[in-house]
């Protein structure tokens, strides 16, 4: 059996750091809804990703986080800023039935060990049309988004969205990556599109300090790129608890489609207990 390598590190204020290395095989990932070990091509062995959804189950979704609530902040007070934090992680969506894919992925962060409020489609998994957008929901989410659900304001079929307590988007960009290139003697920026849908394995960054969130995405193969895809001014203050739980959600309407998580990293600032 392949392993899925995990690398949750949480750096801290007094300069230590915790790393651990995962197998397929631990408790340390909560496995909610349809969320499971993906299996490989021959349906026996183990693909060596976490998987959101599974192809057999109509409307699929899930959630794979890790099964320990993280510092998110010193306190729960809403005036108490939150830790800074950085996470990357490379993800493949692969669409199983045409003509539509559908739907996406996205990395989370949540108030507790629990999916029940989570519906299928433009939800992703991770809320449902009852309570997207109640500002209680304290949820966090960077989307990846291949269906345009044009009730939740997508504005197309292949996107990147930040989500704050709703599936609407405070913020969302084309998907695709900016590259430098010089013309003549002057330094120009060029957008590559990717196609989140592809099956291909992507690479994600996301980073938050300062009340500013940045998204920066690429194919596995291509150095982070010097400029984000996003970045925005976001004051999460009032979103974040003093501990919440991370990882990652994803879903499928009618269409058959694999969300996978291939390697993730976490890291924030806290202070060690």
């Amino acid at each position: 059996m392949q392993v899925l390598k995990l690398c949750f590190l949480a750096l801290f204020l007094a300069h230590t750091t915790l790393a651990v290395n995962l197998s397929l095989k631990t408790s340390n990932i909560a496995f909610l809804g349809d969320a499971e070990l993906g299996p490989a091509s021959d349906g026996i062995s183990r693909s060596g990703a976490l998987s959101m959804t599974r192809d057999e189950n109509p409307f699929s979704h899930g959630q794979g986080l890790w099964a320990t609530s993280v510092p998110f902040k010193p306190s729960s007070n809403t005036s108490s800023p939150p830790y800074p934090f950085e996470t990357s992680f490379v993800f493949s969506i692969a669409p199983r039935t045409k003509p539509a894919p559908g739907h996406g992925l996205a990395f989370i962060v949540v108030p507790a060990l629990d999916n029940s409020g989570a519906g299928p489609g433009g939800f992703l998994g991770i809320l449902n049309k009852t309570n997207n957008g109640n500002p209680k929901n304290h949820v966090f989410a960077v989307e990846f988004d291949v269906f345009q659900d044009k009730h939740l304001g997508d504005t197309n079929d292949n996107h990147v969205g930040v989500d704050v307590n709703s599936l609407t988007s405070v913020v969302a960009e084309k998907a695709g990556y900016w590259v430098q290139t010089v013309i003549g003697k002057r330094k120009m920026w060029r957008f590559k599109e990717v196609r989140l849908s592809s099956g291909e394995r992507y690479k994600a960054w996301i980073e938050y300090r300062d009340s500013k969130v940045t998204v920066t995405l690429a194919p596995e193969s291509v150095k982070k790129p010097k400029k984000p895809l996003i970045f925005a001014h976001l004051d999460l203050s009032k979103v974040f608890l003093k501990n919440m739980y991370t990882g990652f959600a994803g879903a499928m309407g009618r269409g058959v489609e694999r969300h996978d998580i291939w390697s993730w990293n976490f890291q924030n600032s806290a202070k060690k207990a």
